[in-house]
């Protein structure tokens, strides 16, 4: 309800099982497979970079994921702690 109230919209996507997921991840680990990531913004304070994601986009501008950054990374980028790993 916290997310209704504060007009929180999310959007994904699902396909396959729980255990393709798993098989999917352990493949990824297995073979070191990291993402090209175009762009990084830190954080949900600075309206205007990720409005130049969104903008991104639409004109076809990025090449890799582009990439919301949520909570810290204490270790550094992709360092222990980071905020998100597989």
């Amino acid at each position: 309800m916290a997310a209704v109230l504060k007009n929180i919209e999310l959007r994904g996507s699902t396909m396959g099982s729980r255990a393709e997921f798993r098989d999917m991840i352990a493949f990824v680990r297995e073979h070191r497979i990291r993402p090209v990531i175009s762009r990084v913004v830190k954080g949900l304070e600075d309206l205007e970079a990720i409005d130049g994601l969104f903008e991104d986009m639409k004109t076809g501008k990025q090449f890799g994921k582009l990439v919301v950054e949520i909570g810290g990374s204490e270790g550094g980028e992709g360092g222990e702690g980071a905020a998100s790993k597989l």
